[in-house]
């Protein structure tokens, strides 16, 4: 039961682009042949995607799936183990796989994704229904429908290699898509920084100027009191010059003063003086 879900999710997985219809035929009708063209499909799509180097999520794990229920348990370990070193957040799901379909290998963890020998494939013995014997007899005797079937399978590669053009063309135009995107962003993130920077600029020169501002103001504050005090100063030399002159002037009526009152005292004596003579 586990296989059998296993190779129906690719389907959802996107991992059927490189699985020829085979795949559909075992899910409609499983049988080991079925099987077995099923794990050589998903053989052939994985040494295709090795020649672009583009390994899809699910495919080793399938085809590991594949091979534990044709019997190569070793062979399909190694292949859960490539798919838990290539997709390391398969390893819940595949560890699950490897404990239901290979328990005896669990601590095998070899790992092998050079490309696949496809005439191990043909080793594997399986049974076939009296359906596929006949199939498989008829294939034989008939090269028309030998050669039919080397057509058939001539355009379904044809037609798997054109779905994998486009499903890498669409992944290009994707990774182009985010390429943009993070251009994008990254000079919307670089404007941004501008204007931050900008703005510090100008935060910075008003606050500059606001300084020169304030010492200038400091400076005229300076440079008032000092008037004021340079002309308190000159105010009070001028009192104490006039206060000088006042006093001056008082000292000099004083002397006047008494030079007159002496003046006429010594009148005032020689009139008596006088009058004591005429007496």
């Amino acid at each position: 039961m586990a296989g059998c879900l296993t190779l129906a999710a690719c389907i959802n997985q996107g991992t059927m682009v490189d699985v020829p219809s085979t795949l559909m035929s075992y899910q409609h009708k499983p049988t080991e042949a079925k099987l077995l063209a099923v794990a050589k499909a998903y053989a052939e799509a994985i040494n295709r995607n090795l020649k672009d180097q583009a390994p899809y999520p699910g495919q080793y794990a399938d085809y590991g799936v594949a091979l534990a229920r044709l019997g190569c348990l070793e062979q399909a370990n190694i292949m859960f183990n490539n798919e838990k070193m290539l997709f390391p957040n398969s390893s819940p799901y595949v560890d699950q796989l490897k404990q239901a379909l290979t328990p005896n290998q669990r601590g095998d963890n070899r790992v092998d994704t050079s490309a696949i020998d496809l005439r191990t494939l043909d080793t594997i013995t399986v049974h076939y229904t009296p359906e596929e014997e006949a199939l498989r007899q008829q294939q034989a005797d008939d090269p028309a429908f030998k050669q039919m079937m080397k057509e058939q399978a001539r355009e379904e590669r044809e037609r798997q290699q054109l779905l994998n053009k486009q499903a890498r063309e669409q992944a290009r135009q994707e990774r182009e898509r985010q390429a943009q995107q993070t251009k994008q962003a990254r000079e919307q993130e670089r404007q941004e920084r501008e204007k931050a920077l900008q703005a510090q600029r100008e935060a910075e020169r008003e606050a500059q100027k606001a300084q020169r501002e304030a010492q200038r103001e400091e400076q005229k504050a300076l440079r008032e009191a000092q008037r004021e005090a340079q002309k308190a100063e000159r105010e009070a030399q001028r009192e104490a010059q006039k206060a000088e002159r006042e006093a001056l002037k008082a000292q000099r009526e004083a002397e006047r003063q008494a030079k007159a009152a002496e003046k006429a005292m010594q009148d005032s004596i020689a009139r008596a003086a006088k009058q004591l003579e005429n007496q």
